[in-house]
This record gives structure tokens, sequence and C-alpha cells, in this order.
């Protein structure tokens, strides 16, 4: 990928117009890790929320290494035919399981992960796809500096590094060979505590973000997508996760899509609302254990560059960890 473009990106989202979003480090992140694909150019201020990079956390954490894992459930009806949830409840059955991680302020969430994004040569108007391998390394607290480190996934290459600025004394700074920008800022962390533990409590929390913070898509919409967001390359507490999933339960017009094969090749099935301006975003879950996977976006209709049943973005989570330092 185009190494200044990423910057350049990464300066906008550092420099949006009117005051900045609260979301900002989420914003950033995403510029800086998935150049803006044509498609999102196009739904623009239409379908919502960003599309999910990917994450979750319903995996096995052992010697601090969170990897997703599908654990094989003989009997039962085929995933694809199961109720949404049935697998959420199962989503949210694994993610009680796992042991909670101590986490401190000055360390980093380590994701690695997988991904095919869409996109648009703006010169040729061609379409393109890119296949990339990922690493982040998000601040606990906010005030410390990350790290993306990614490359084409095809032939390995060379990795590309894009600093994370934290937010320190209300100053975000973004260098490249010296100061590039500022943008005032308040921390945002990667890890946030005291999220509800029950479903109906996250679910009010979804609901009470969306009212803070409207924008054009229905309501039921924007809570989806804020939890997807929240288990969006972070670590939850375990029962903080458990209850992302249960609320998403609880959200109108959640259904099962059908199986599908996640972007590391693990069979999985996938859930999702009801359309939004033609493209839909699914969570992907292990077909056996329900295990959160990842996520992708795809194409619902013809129009616009786009194929219906085309998939946009897909991404899958590796290995989620809490480490001590950037780069390692």
């Amino acid at each position: 990928m185009n190494e200044m473009k990423l910057l350049d990106e990464l300066g906008a989202a550092l420099d949006p117009v009117g005051p900045p979003p609260p979301d900002l480090r989420r914003r950033v992140l995403t510029a800086a890790v998935r150049p803006q694909p044509f498609w999102r150019r196009l739904l623009a201020g239409r379908a919502g929320t960003r599309v999910a990079v990917v994450g979750g956390l319903a995996a096995v954490l052992t010697a601090g290494v969170l990897a997703a894992q599908v654990i094989p459930i003989g009997g039962g009806e085929p995933a694809a035919q199961a109720q949404a949830a049935d697998i959420l409840a199962g989503a949210a059955a694994q993610a009680r399981l796992q042991p909670e991680v101590p986490v401190r302020g000055d360390q980093f969430v380590h994701v690695e992960s997988v991904a095919t994004v869409l996109g648009m040569n703006e010169a040729t108007k061609e379409s393109s796809t890119s296949r990339i391998t990922r690493q982040v390394w998000l601040s606990v607290d906010g005030t410390h500096d990350g790290l993306i480190r990614q490359r084409p996934r095809a032939g390995g290459g060379d990795w590309t590094d894009t600093a994370l600025p934290g937010c320190r004394d209300g100053v975000m700074t973004q260098t490249k060979g010296g100061v590039i920008g500022t943008q005032a800022c308040t921390p945002t962390p990667a890890y946030v505590a005291g999220l509800p533990t029950d479903a109906d409590a996250m679910l009010a929390y979804l609901y009470r973000g969306v009212d803070e913070h409207p924008n054009k898509n229905p309501r039921d919409q924007q809570a989806f997508s804020a939890a997807v967001d929240l288990v969006d390359e972070a670590y939850l507490a375990p029962a903080s996760l458990a209850a992302v999933f249960g609320a998403v339960a609880r959200i109108p017009g959640v259904s099962v899509v059908g199986e599908v094969t996640d972007e590391a090749g693990r069979e999985g099935v996938a859930v999702a609302l009801r359309e939004v301006q033609g493209t839909r975003t699914e969570l992907i879950f292990a077909r056996g254990s329900h295990a959160y996977l990842g996520t992708r976006t795809v194409a619902l209709h013809d129009g616009e560059g786009l194929t219906a049943g085309q998939v946009l973005y897909s991404g899958a989570v590796l290995t989620v960890r809490i480490v001590d330092r950037v780069g390692v």
C-alpha cells in the first residue's frame, strides 16, 4: 500500500472539521490501517459508523496470548440454521470462559490479524484488492504512542510502519522525520474498565451512546455498529465481552446470514443486521464453538462500482495480547 496515502489519511483523521469526535482514536486507527476504500467514500454520510477493522476476544488465552479457536461440538442443527440468539449465546459463553488479564495503563493491546480490502485507484478508477497481514499496538490508557505494522500477504515483503500518536497533555502529535501536525485531543484508551457486565445493561449502554451521538442511520444499526466497535481490536474483561454478545442478540433485526469461511480460512457462521444503503456488515463466529472470529462487509446490490455479493472487507483476528512494549 502507498505509505504517503496512509499518512495523508491519518493527517485527515487528525484534523477533522469541527470539534474532535469522541471516537477519534478509532477513526485514526482505521485511516492508518486501511486506506479509505472507494465504496466507503460512496457511502460516506449514509452508511454510518465505519466498518470494523477486525478483532474479537472470544478465544483461548494461554501464556498471555489470546488466539481464536474452533472447538467442535457434536450434534445439534447446522450453524446456518441456528437462531442468531443461539449463536450469540454461545459466543457469550465462550467469552465467560476466558481468564481476566491484569492490565496496566502503560501497556499495549497487541493484535495480529489478516485482512482483504477492496480499494480503487483514483486516477484510473479501477478497483483492486489488497490482502494484508497486520499488527497493531494500541495504548491501554491512550497516552502512549502505538504502532501499526502491515505488509502484503502475497510474497511477504517489507513491513510498513505507521505511528499511532498518544494523547498527552491534551495534544496528539504526528511525526515522520519531524513534527507534521498536531491535534487537540482527549486520551481514548484501548482498554475500557467498568463496562457493563450483563446483557441488559450493555444494551442500554449501546443505545445511550447512539442517542448521544446520533446520525442518519437507524438507531438499531448504530447500536449494532457500536457493539462491533467495542470488540474491534480491543481487550474487554470476559464478563463485558459476554455482555456485548448478549446485547447484540437483543437488537431487533439481527439474524443469521449463513455459513462462511473467514479470512484465515476457518469455518464460521455470520450474523448481521439488515442492510444499510446496500451493504451488510457481518460478525463471524466459529461454526462449532461460536467463538468470535472476525468481520466482513458485503455489497448486496449492483451499482456505484460494486457487484452484488462482492466482499468489500474481510478480516480475521489471529492473536491478541497485552504487552509492555511496542514492536515486540
